[in-house]
């Protein structure tokens, strides 16, 4: 496999990828954010990230969490269709092909696939494929199933995921409460487990109880 894919690359997020690392993603349906209140948001961003540009590491840091926590809660509690994850079968197909490539490009630690979107914290492993790559080719694959099972032609995913690399075990521990809670903070169930498609990796169970 090439050294030389980019460890760093921009589109209009920023994606910092480096090898054998701990990531959390999200990644959402085609659609599923008007596009008018994307631009607003990105307008936002820009100008939030041109007042800190000469502020320290750990200052652009918060800026970009603080974006993707936005970000988030305009997924959950936004009305714009669809939500082709709420069908059981679409669901499955998405969650079949996290755990295919579990153990072969990566250790999925803690997964959960909302109505429009999806949380996914994952290890990528040593010689395994760029994280973009798996993204795409996971993608690709579940958007070919899921259109034919839907019956329609035309783009299943949004083309840019948002990932965002764990600092530290403190952070790792904070973001697996984040995805195993989505669905309770977005009052579809009162406990995690209640929500059929939360994974959460067995040696992670016990202090998640």
């Amino acid at each position: 496999m090439s050294n030389s894919h980019p460890l760093f690359y921009r589109r209009n997020l920023p994606h910092w990828q480096p090898r054998e690392t701990d990531f959390f993603i999200t990644y959402r349906l085609y659609g599923s954010i008007p596009i008018q209140l994307i631009k607003e948001m990105q307008e936002e961003y820009a100008k939030a990230k041109y007042l800190t540009k000469n502020k320290s590491s750990e200052t652009l840091q918060m800026l970009d969490e603080n974006y993707f926590l936005l970000y988030d809660t305009v997924l959950d509690k936004s009305l714009n269709e669809p939500y082709w994850l709420e069908d059981d079968t679409i669901a499955s197909i998405v969650s079949d092909s996290l755990k295919f490539n579990d153990g072969k490009e990566y250790t999925l630690w803690s997964s959960c696939i909302m109505p429009n979107h999806v949380h996914v914290l994952l290890s990528t492993l040593k010689n395994s494929s760029p994280l973009d790559k798996i993204l795409q080719n996971h993608k690709k694959f579940t958007a070919n199933k899921c259109n034919k099972l839907l019956n329609r032609n035309g783009q299943f995913w949004q083309n840019e995921s948002f990932d965002r690399v764990i600092r530290d075990e403190k952070h790792f521990n904070a973001t697996v409460q984040y995805i195993i809670n989505n669905p309770v903070k977005a009052g579809f169930v009162n406990h995690w487990k209640e929500w059929k498609w939360t994974y959460l990796h067995p040696d992670l169970e016990s202090p998640y109880q």
